[in-house]
Parts: C-alpha cells; structure tokens; sequence
C-alpha cells in the first residue's frame, strides 16, 4: 500500500467514525429524561402521572411531572415549539384540533364521568335543563371540564344571560357548595376518585342522574353514555342507591409530533400496564384505546395498537438498547441491501478493470506487430517495442496492478520479448 493510499484509507476511516458517533449522538439514543404535564395536585391525572413516573424510571427515564390547572393548560405546554414537553393529559371534547398542529395523540385511558353535584334543597333535579337561573361552577376556565360544561349548558339553553356561571377549581366549588354560595357544581373525574366518593356522602348535595344523556350524546358524539350499577360507589353506604347515568367523555394522552419513537413505545407500554385492568366503569383490555381521540393517532400508537402490543424488540431488550438496535435496523438494512450486491460483483468488476488495463497494452502491442508486418522502420519499430516493456516493467516496479493481477503484467512482458526475438529486434 502506497503512502498516499494509506493517507485516503485513514481520512475515510476518520470520515466514517463521525458519522458515526454523530448518528447516535443524534439518531440513534433515546432521551433520558421526560416532562409530562399533569393537571392540579391532587387529581386523578396527577396522581396517574405520578405513576407513568415510577414506572418510566424503571426503564432508566426520569420523569418530571408539571401541575397544571388543566387540559387547555397541558395541550399549550405539549404544543409549545420550545417547551419540549413530551406529554400532557387531556379531556375529550375540550380542544380543536386545527388550533394545535404539533399534537398527535396516543389514545384514551380511561372514562372522564361528567359529574353535577347540586344542593339537596332545589329538590329531585330531573334533568340539566333544571339548573336554569341557577349558580354553577363550570371549572377552571383551562380545565377540559370547563369548556364540556359550557357546550352542554349551552346546548340545552343555559347561558351567563339566564345563569350565574363561577369559573373554580373542584376543591374551591366543594367548599362553596357546601357554604351555599353556589347551587351545583361539575367537575370531571373517573368514579374511584376519592373526591367523587366523598361528594355521594356529603349531606345536603345530591348528584344528577343523567336521564338525558342519550339525547345529549346523540348531539354531541364526544360523550358517551355509561351506567353507574347501584352500590358502586360506596357499598357500605349504597352509593348510588340506584343505577343511574353517567355523561362521560374519555381522557386522553396527546405527545408532541416530534417525540421520539422509543419514548412513544415506553409510553404505550407504561399506558398498557397502568390502564389495561379494569376499573367501577370499563372492562378490562377496554383502555387504553385508539378511539374517542381529539387529534391524529400517532404512527407509532396506530402501530402498537394494531399489532397488539410491543414491537418484539421492546419486549425483549430494554428501553434505550431496544431503540438502539431498532434504529441501527433502520439504517444498517438498506445499506445491506445495496452493499451486498456490491460486494458479490466486486471481484468480477474489479478483474474486468485490471484486465482492460492490461488488454490497452496489448492493442499496442498488436498494432506494432503489424507494422512491422507491413515493412515499416525497423529501428522505430524497436524503439516503441522498448518503450511499450519498460511501461510495463514500471508498473510492476510501482504496483499500478494489486499482485493478484501481476501474473498479466508478467505474461505481457513476455509476449513482447516473443515479438522482439521473432522479429530478431
């Protein structure tokens, strides 16, 4: 190997080894760390965040939950092009997609029950046209619960004009519930939710059963209508003391569209093992889903959920090796492809270049020999001959030709020493 020859080879290799490194810098290493916005302490999202965190740093993520006042709060955080927040919480029905170009969402996890609690002294509420000229907490205005509850209000012909609307939180309307400063209250929150179990207890509130909720569903596709079996809530006490319907919406985990593909997966996972038993109001395997999903489903859900779980390599590697190996495939397989074919017609094409080097050689050969045959300069004739070997002797001498082509040098020289000695040159 020739200096200059070694000097291409190392630059090349050095070439190849930034590459490299500045693909799994770049490509191929997942992130270790994670924000997922929540919701305010103490609810149920927050506390299934908190979950999603114990689990993710099993896989060797850290997680930091961020409290939020809610839905509108989360997909703002999730969609922001800076924030870099992975992952938010939100509730069906409370976002338009078109607002929100950086969302997809991941599925739903579980039912989101819109409940009314209202004081037992208006008496036996039949239906939500009841509240009419009432005092209603409708939420946080960034809560999900907030906008679902306008849209419903709004829909049976319940407005600021004829209402009296108060924009609090679930803790702040319990307390002015139970100060008689408001006369009913929605909030969101699936049924084991400690709050909702204390609200069926606390004297003096009663909570609406939903005998409208098939025509506000009907309406409003974004709700469904569930049943709430008797003593489901309380069995001591027989809360409820019969079944009654519940409105539901469905809440749902949307991640920014450039989150990267292993996280996708751990997150899917995590959601699986979190979601997949049952709970007082979806069976199991029911959550978590591809339906009921305000934003398009993220490719990487779409395929988890139609293959039925896992891809093979998360289920067998962990996290940050499964993503590894799954994006070195993605790379490593296409290159194969073109690289074995190569290599196969490498010996092939690399014989036909050497020998139509050598075969110049000896079309020059042939032309003297058949000037010689046809009376020209003997001395010239000689000369080209000498120069048409020593050519050839410094091709040998410099290696121009690796050494397994060698043998076509030598056997050249020899066929020109052949025309010398029959033309007694």
């Amino acid at each position: 190997m020739t200096k200059k020859q070694a000097t291409l080879y190392l630059s090349s290799l050095g070439i190849l080894i930034a590459i490299a490194i500045a693909v799994v810098e770049l490509f191929l290493l997942p992130p270790n760390t994670v924000d997922i916005a929540a919701g305010p302490k103490g609810t149920y999202l927050y506390e299934t965040a908190q979950k999603y965190a114990k689990e993710f740093e099993k896989a060797g993520v850290k997680v930091d939950v961020i409290e939020t006042n809610g839905t509108l709060e989360n997909i703002a955080l999730v969609n922001h092009d800076t924030k870099h927040i992975e992952f938010g919480f939100i509730e069906g029905g409370a976002a338009n997609v078109v607002d929100y170009p950086n969302l997809e969402s991941l599925g739903s996890i579980v039912y989101a029950p819109v409940w009314v609690f209202y004081q037992s002294k208006l008496g036996k509420i039949q239906d939500i046209n009841d509240l009419k000229g009432k005092r209603i907490a409708i939420g946080f205005p960034a809560q999900g619960i907030h906008a679902n509850a306008t849209k419903i209000l709004k829909a049976v012909g319940i407005t600021p004009k004829n209402s009296k609307f108060f924009d609090l939180g679930r803790q702040d309307a319990l307390k002015a519930l139970e100060a008689n400063e408001i006369d009913a209250m929605f909030t969101s929150a699936p049924a084991e939710d400690p709050l909702i179990k204390k609200l069926f207890n606390s004297p003096g509130i009663e909570v609406l059963n939903w005998k409208d909720a098939e025509g506000i569903s009907r309406n409003m596709r974004e709700f469904h209508v569930l049943v709430l079996p008797m003593g489901t809530i309380d069995l001591i006490n027989n809360k409820p003391a019969n079944n009654m319907n519940l409105l539901a919406t469905t809440f749902t985990v949307v991640a920014q569209k450039e989150t990267h593909s292993a996280l996708i997966y751990l997150m899917m996972g995590i959601m699986d093992d979190v979601h997949q038993p049952p709970s007082f109001l979806h069976a199991e395997d029911e959550f978590p889903a591809d339906r009921d999903v305000d934003f398009p489903l993220s490719s990487d859900a779409q395929n988890y959920y139609s293959k039925g779980g896992k891809p093979f390599l998360q289920k067998h590697l962990p996290y940050w090796a499964a993503s590894f190996v799954g994006k070195l495939l993605l790379v490593l397989v296409p290159l194969l492809a073109i690289i074995y074919p190569i290599s196969q017609a490498y010996p092939a094409l690399t014989q036909w270049f050497y020998t139509r080097r050598v075969n110049r050689f000896y079309e020059k050969l042939v032309k003297i020999e058949k000037r010689l045959d046809h009376g020209a300069d003997r001395e010239v004739t000689k000369y080209d001959l000498q120069v048409l070997r020593a050519e050839i002797d410094l091709m040998i001498k410099l290696e121009k030709i690796p050494s397994m082509y060698t043998n076509l040098l030598y056997d050249l020289r020899g066929h020109v020493s052949q025309v010398i000695e029959q033309h007694g040159l």
